[in-house]
């Protein structure tokens, strides 16, 4: 990455989970949380912000 320190919550692949305490990682298939860094299969959820950031 950029040097940038990104969390599980940016990412696309990140989905909230009503009412667990854990959230679900889309490449993993595993539970996650929001304030969790990024892993290698991180993608910014926004376009805009991916152009900004030079992604």
């Amino acid at each position: 990455m950029d040097g940038k320190i990104y969390k599980c919550g940016q990412c696309r692949q990140f989905t909230r989970t009503p009412n667990n305490s854990k959230d679900l990682c889309g490449a993993w298939e595993q539970p996650t949380m929001v304030n969790r860094v990024a892993c290698d299969f991180f993608m910014l959820k926004s376009l805009k912000e991916s152009k900004a950031n030079g992604r």
